[in-house]
């Protein structure tokens, strides 16, 4: 059985635009996020 290379740019496109919440993880796990609320 023969890999995709996940870094490959048709690749990315493929898996991350036919599951966008893929991509929501994704991105959740490599940014920090910050609460937009002032802090107390």
């Amino acid at each position: 059985m023969k890999y995709l290379n996940p870094k490959a740019d048709l690749t990315f496109k493929k898996v991350f635009g036919e599951h966008p919440d893929l991509m929501m993880s994704l991105l959740n796990a490599l940014l920090p996020f910050e609460s937009l609320r002032a802090p107390a």
